[in-house]
């Protein structure tokens, strides 16, 4: 074969060989890339199959437990001051509970948890209304009862006025959900008082004992420990002081403030708290 033949096919076959690298190479790290992601998503279902998924369950059956006896009880929460912004909302009531996990109306698989969500109403009979001036302002108002969740209407009145008829019915909602990929709980609280929202984050073994107990006092209003927990210790000392009568059946006073418990359902909140570790 001549020589200029050879020196011809070379640059063809050294290209040849050049794709066959760069694809090589791709393919490489394509499968690092796999194997890496494999590799995450096996540490990912472990850590929720060991630490995550008992602990939602555990949150699941105690508020499920919770739920059942206050709708049982009809004993409703009372919210005396609610929002400082709106004191015409007076004393509401705390009830009428519901609990889903698949984020609409109905239960997700047991064993695979991901999201609880409780639903209620801080509510009394009738409405309320009041009156605001300027279109910025009537904007922004309506906007914030829309956000909110509230039943209203709004009449306008003139150029520049309207008149906003308000009922007395808020919607709480307490959700708590699974970041897979980050292995936390994250926790939103919405409308539990003064139409806050509340959004936190919680590392796996910030779930324990406490967290439990400080969640529910907040879900029955019992105390702000779960949304303010940087306190002095002789501010928690005091608070719990406070609620010893709630949570163990109370003396003197403390039985003054809670009817007296029914053998079958002997202070059933009570039973919920300090069992998370179980």
């Amino acid at each position: 074969m001549p020589f200029d033949s050879l020196s011809h096919k070379r640059p063809w076959r050294d290209n040849r060989m050049n794709i066959l690298d760069e694809l090589r190479q791709k393919a490489e790290e394509k499968k690092r890339a796999l194997h890496e992601h494999k590799t995450q998503e096996a540490q990912h279902e472990k850590t929720y199959q060991k630490i995550l998924l008992p602990k939602m369950q555990f949150l699941f059956d105690s508020f499920q437990e919770l739920i059942e006896y206050l709708n049982f009880l009809e004993e409703p929460v009372l919210v005396p001051h609610y929002s400082p912004k709106y004191p015409h909302f007076g004393t509401l009531f705390q009830r009428n509970y519901k609990i889903n996990t698949d984020g609409r109306m109905g239960m997700a698989d047991y064993n695979r948890l991901m999201q609880i969500n409780v639903r209620f109403l801080c509510e009394a009979e009738g409405s309320f209304s009041y009156t605001l001036n300027g279109k910025s302002l009537i904007d922004k108002e309506h906007a914030f009862l829309f956000d909110r969740g509230l039943r209203f209407q709004q009449k306008n009145r003139g150029m520049d006025g309207a008149l906003f008829i308000v009922e007395r019915k808020i919607p709480v909602h307490f959700r708590i959900m699974v970041d897979y990929k980050k292995a936390v709980l994250k926790v939103g609280i919405f409308n539990h008082e003064n139409f806050q929202v509340f959004q936190k984050t919680f590392m796996p073994e910030q779930l324990d004992d406490c967290f439990l107990d400080t969640l529910l006092g907040y879900f029955m209003r019992r105390d702000n420990r779960f949304i303010h927990p940087d306190i002095s210790a002789q501010d928690r000392a005091a608070i719990l002081d406070y609620i010893a009568p709630f949570h163990n059946g109370g003396d003197g006073d403390g039985e003054a403030m809670l009817a007296e418990p029914t053998p079958k359902i002997a202070d059933p909140i009570k039973n919920l708290f300090s069992k998370f570790q179980r």
